[in-house]
């Protein structure tokens, strides 16, 4: 296993009084990704997409938004899972919470606002 999917760029500096950071999620490996975002803290961070798809060699657009609010260390968590090419619901691996496949993992995001 190497590096299955990344984010570009890597690190979210959003300021602790709110903003938006955007980035791509991109998929390294030669199978279609499904992946699900989690956050440790979403009553100050959303995402524009919490579920999708990725083909192959491929990257998605993510937008992540901060409400203003106390800086802590928080995170995101994107989980992957590889996915046959005619997949059209990328909630299926996730079904029982951590994703199932052939191929799987996740890639952690640190959230940490700066004052």
């Amino acid at each position: 296993m190497g590096v299955e999917l990344s984010l570009d760029p890597p690190v979210c500096p959003i300021q602790a009084n709110g903003g938006v950071s955007k980035h791509k999620i991109i998929n390294h490996c030669d199978k279609m990704l499904a992946y699900k975002i989690k956050s440790s803290n979403n009553s100050n961070y959303s995402v524009n997409q919490i579920y999708g798809l990725i083909q192959i060699g491929y990257t998605a657009d993510l937008v992540i938004t901060r409400k203003p609010g106390k800086p802590q260390a928080d995170r995101l968590v994107i989980q992957f899972a590889a996915v046959e090419q005619t997949c059209r619901d990328p909630k299926g691996p996730f079904a029982t919470g951590a994703p199932v496949g052939e191929l799987c993992g996740e890639t952690i995001i640190k959230l940490s606002a700066a004052e």
